[in-house]
C-alpha cells in the first residue's frame, strides 16, 4: 500500500472515521463513479476525505491526479493506492485513522469469496453495490448481495447510470434487488454532465451547473444517513 499524495489534511470533523467500500460482482456497474462523486460530495461539506484505489487501472488514482492539476483549489482528497490481491494491503488500509470518510474502491467482477473483498466487508460501516438495471447486471449484483447477507455486513444497493425513460425495467431490478438487501430509493441516471465533471476530477456536486448533480446528492444523503453522519 502507498499513498497516491503525499500530503494529508490534518482538518478533522468527526472523531471517528466512517468507512464506505463501492464493490461490485460484474465490471461497469460504476463503482469507480460512484466512489469519486461521494468523495466530492463529502469533501465539498467539509469532511476530511481519503480515496483506497484497488483497481489495478488506477481509475481513482488518475482522477485525484487530473484533480490537482485541474482544479488545484478545489478540497483536497488524499489517494492511497493497493493491491487487490494482497490482505495485508486490504487490512493496512483499513487502519489508516487521518481521516473523517475513507471510500474504498474495488477492481471489476471481484469474486465474492476474494478475501480481500472479505477483509473488507468486514472493516468498513457501509457497503456499497451500485448495478445497472438490466438483467444480467442485477443478476450478478444478487449473487454478491446474498453473500453480503449471509455474512451480515450492512448493504446498500444502488441503481447506478439508469437511461432515460427506463421505468418499466427500473421497476423489474428494483423487484429483484430489495430481496437481498436495502436499496436506494433514489437511482442515479446517465448525464453528460458526469463525464464532464470527471474530465476535470471533480464530482458532479462540486460542478457549478450539472445535470445529475441532484442525483448523487440524494445519494450522498441516503448514504450520509446510513452511516450516522449529521445532515
Amino acid at each position: 500500500m502507498n499513498s497516491a499524495q503525499a500530503q494529508k489534511t490534518e482538518n478533522r470533523r468527526l472523531k471517528k472515521t466512517i468507512r464506505i467500500l463501492s464493490t461490485g460482482a460484474k465490471g461497469g456497474p460504476g463503482k469507480s463513479f460512484l466512489v469519486k462523486n461521494l468523495a466530492g460530495a463529502a469533501a465539498r461539506e467539509g469532511y476530511n476525505v481519503g480515496l483506497v484505489d484497488f483497481d489495478t487501472q488506477r481509475t481513482i488514482t488518475k482522477w485525484l491526479q487530473r484533480r490537482l492539476q485541474y482544479c488545484p483549489d478545489s478540497p483536497e482528497i488524499v489517494g492511497y493506492e493497493a493491491d487487490p490481491h494482497d490482505v495485508r494491503d486490504a487490512s493496512e488500509v483499513l487502519s489508516i485513522e487521518e481521516h473523517d470518510i475513507m471510500l474504498f474502491d474495488t477492481p471489476p467482477a471481484i469474486d465474492q469469496s476474494s478475501e480481500v473483498l472479505k477483509t473488507l466487508s468486514f472493516g468498513v460501516d457501509l457497503v456499497l453495490v451500485p448495478t445497472k438495471v438490466g438483467i444480467s447486471d442485477t443478476e450478478s449484483a444478487e449473487t454478491l448481495l446474498r453473500a453480503l447477507a449471509q455474512w451480515k455486513r450492512p448493504t446498500l444497493s444502488i441503481l447506478n447510470l439508469v437511461k432515460p425513460k427506463a421505468n418499466r425495467v427500473i421497476g423489474l431490478a428494483k423487484k429483484r434487488l430489495v430481496r437481498h438487501a436495502e436499496l436506494c430509493a433514489v437511482e442515479i441516471g446517465e448525464y453528460y454532465d458526469f463525464l464532464a465533471a470527471d474530465e476535470v476530477g471533480l464530482g458532479a456536486t462540486e460542478m457549478r451547473k450539472c445535470t445529475g448533480g441532484e442525483d448523487i446528492e440524494a445519494v450522498w444523503s441516503a448514504v450520509r444517513r446510513r452511516v450516522g453522519l449529521e445532515a
